[in-house]
């Protein structure tokens, strides 16, 4: 287990950064730009390693494409190399867990539990494959379905999940026969180039690249034409930047842009229960989860109560350092989602907001902020409409559900939703309205590699997990086979 002191997780993060490496076609290799990393609990807490340049990428681009045409890799072999990677970043789990939580914020345990999960989807990716089918059989036809891999895939990951999402997008690309060129987040770029170093040993040359680049590595890479597949986790307004570098091509694209995911709590839930777990979902992470609970719609006759009780959740909420054992919650992991909390506030004031409870912020070291609860506003205000990815939760009272249903499906955002009810035919009314790619009943989302994972409307497009998933890493051939072809 790493030393989780401060001076522990800075030594840590140093000497990976200090020795941080690119996976280029094979070879472990420096970068050549200078670039910095801060704590986001201890913004003086600052280490250094060296980003990639538009060289380097093309370099990356072109290796995966020469294993990909070459003949080198097949997804017979991903497996083997799948399970290997699993078993090398078990071996290492204390060393990402203490990155994660230097670079991203998030608290040992939440970490430990993304290492885990970045685990089990490696050995689960490892045992998939692509669908393939019989659509037709008579006598003088047979019609088959297979499918082929698409080439290199350019995989670019989120700050809020730095090896989760890294790891999904990896063993579900190459699964399917594709190489890989993948670009973490400026953000968070320890613990994919310390994945790189685990990588090298355990995959062919030039099938798997990761390279920690500046702003204008980003758009090179999804507009490169040896790019086929495009897989990106983060805004909307860069999910629409790629898809118009991605136009002149045609490059596939698979795209998670973000919620504003509600919960929708009707008259007959227990609001004690419902107060606690979309608590632990609006704030687990403060709030920076896409599928977190980011507005709470909830009937009049339960409003008061819900709104208290989350007001006094969030009095004893503690943001604080990943080692500390009073911390309930982390610290932001970027300053301008700090910012962007703040100009939230302000706005939902100036619109007649009222805070039930108002949570402090403090950034004279780290980016630190307490849960606020908002009431008194309704659609159309930046906080109810908008995705926070901080936290601050706003709730919106009803007496009827149909317009709340027809509001959510009315935005643009169609991720997520939280339906609580005792009444399960009432449940499945909302659930079958509601045109979101998720919807959970009394519970809350839980990683899972096997379950498709994706949104609607500038939620994004196509789905990350299950068979779904790993398909949409492949082009379908239907193949027909005629009279003595169709016997055998």
């Amino acid at each position: 287990m790493p030393d989780l002191s401060t001076t522990g997780l800075h030594d840590l993060a140093a000497s990976i950064a200090a020795d941080a490496r690119h996976l280029i076609g094979g070879n472990l290799q420096k970068g050549t730009v200078h670039a910095d990393v801060s704590a986001p609990w201890d913004r003086r807490l600052k280490v250094s390693y060296t980003q990639t340049g538009l060289d380097d990428l093309a370099a990356a681009v072109s290796a995966a494409h020469t294993a990909r045409q070459g003949g080198r890799w097949h997804r017979s072999q991903a497996r083997n190399c799948l399970l290997t990677l699993a078993d090398l970043l078990a071996a290492e789990q204390d060393v990402f867990i203490g990155l994660i939580c230097f670079e991203n914020g998030k608290l040992e345990l939440a970490a430990r539990g993304e290492v885990l999960g970045a685990i089990a989807g490696l050995r689960y990716w490892a045992e998939q494959a692509p669908s393939e089918s019989v659509v037709t059989r008579t006598e003088a036809r047979l019609t088959r379905l297979t499918r082929d891999p698409l080439g290199v895939v350019a995989a670019i990951t989120p700050f809020n999940m730095p090896l989760l999402m890294m790891v999904n997008k990896i063993g579900a690309a190459l699964a399917a026969g594709n190489t890989v060129v993948c670009k973490p987040s400026p953000d968070t770029p320890l613990s994919a180039l310390h994945f790189a170093r685990l990588a090298a040993g355990a995959v062919p040359a030039g099938v798997l690249n990761i390279l920690a680049g500046g702003p204008e590595t980003g758009p090179a890479l999804t507009a490169s034409p040896e790019v086929s597949m495009v897989s990106f986790t983060g805004s909307i307004e860069t999910g629409k930047a790629i898809m118009a570098a991605a136009a002149p091509t045609m490059k596939r694209l698979q795209l998670e842009l973000g919620g504003n995911d509600p919960a929708i709590v009707c008259r007959d839930a227990n609001v004690s229960d419902v107060a606690v777990n979309i608590f632990r979902s609006a704030f687990g992470s403060a709030g920076q989860a896409c599928v977190a609970v980011k507005r709470v719609y909830v009937h009049e006759d339960l409003h008061d109560e819900l709104a208290e009780e989350l007001a006094a959740l969030s009095a004893r909420a503690v943001p604080g350092r990943p080692f500390s054992e009073d911390a309930t919650m982390p610290a932001l992991t970027t300053r301008r989602q700090l910012d962007h909390l703040r100009w939230l506030a302000e706005d939902s004031r100036k619109r007649g907001g009222k805070f039930i409870h108002t949570g402090a912020i403090d950034d004279t070291v780290g980016n630190f902020a307490s849960p606020s609860i908002v009431t008194g506003l309704t659609d159309g205000a930046p906080l109810v409409d908008g995705e926070q990815f901080s936290p601050i939760l706003p709730l919106v009272p009803f007496s009827d559900v149909d317009p709340v249903v027809d509001n959510v499906n009315a935005g643009r955002f169609g991720l997520g939703a939280t339906v609580w009810t005792e009444d399960t035919e009432r449940a499945d009314r909302i659930a079958e309205r509601l045109e979101t790619g998720m919807i959970w009943v009394n519970a809350l989302p839980h990683p899972d590699p096997t379950v498709p994972f994706g949104g609607a409307r500038e939620s994004g497009l196509g789905r990350e997990g299950g068979q779904g998933g790993l398909d949409e890493f492949t082009e379908v051939k239907c193949t027909t086979f005629n009279s003595k072809e169709a016997q055998r």
